[in-house]
């Protein structure tokens, strides 16, 4: 049994960093970090992997929205840049087929931990995940469910929790800066706490 994790979003390596520090057997994972951004770090490590790529559906090139002048909030949305304030500067990215890769390099057996925090775009690939069975392979999933923030109805972000929770799945909450090993399950994504969220999201303008 190979011991996983998957960051999706890697950004600055912040998660990675995170998980290898605070999670009990860090030492014995294989750590694929996926991160377009050219500036992303490669993590030092004998079982870290960096691969430049945006996680998608599909394999290929897809355009890439990069937040100006920092490279917080990157996205593959463009209706994501239409509900900010901030400038992008857009480009061209490989692109990888989330489940395909799993499919093609992981067995059931193995123990996989999934991290997603992809601006949006978690929308598409949890249901690209769920459609190609590939959500039985994900032994625990963080993510950070956007929502309003990259105008997805409450209904849209309920949707992805019951395609978890179909496959035997929840999904927790991800925070880098705040995330604690021993509680995380206490941030998970139900009915009431994505209320919750969209009561934030609703104060801060976003419909």
């Amino acid at each position: 049994m190979r011991k996983v994790f998957i960051d999706g979003g890697a950004n600055k390596g912040q998660s990675t960093k995170k998980f290898l520090s605070v999670w009990p057997d860090s030492d014995q994972y294989e750590i694929f970090m996926f991160e377009p951004n050219s500036k992303a770090p490669w993590i030092s490590g004998k079982k870290t992997n960096l691969i430049r790529k945006a996680l998608w559906i599909y394999d290929g090139e897809i355009d890439f929205y990069e937040k100006q002048p920092n490279s917080e909030a990157n996205t593959i949305l463009k209706e994501k840049t239409n509900l900010s304030k901030a400038k992008f500067k857009k480009h061209t990215v490989k692109c990888i087929s989330l489940s395909k890769w799993v499919l093609n390099n992981f067995t059931k057996k193995d123990h996989i931990v999934l991290k997603l925090d992809v601006e949006g775009a978690e929308y598409e690939i949890i249901k690209d995940l769920y459609n190609n069975e590939c959500l039985q392979f994900i032994d625990i999933m963080f993510c950070e469910i956007h929502g309003l923030k990259c105008g997805k109805s409450y209904d849209e972000s309920l949707e992805l929790i019951k395609l978890c929770n179909s496959s035997n799945l929840n999904i927790y909450n991800w925070n880098a800066d705040t995330f604690a090993y021993d509680t995380y399950e206490l941030d998970m994504y139900d009915e009431q706490f994505l209320k919750k969220e969209h009561k934030k999201w609703e104060k801060r303008g976003l419909k």
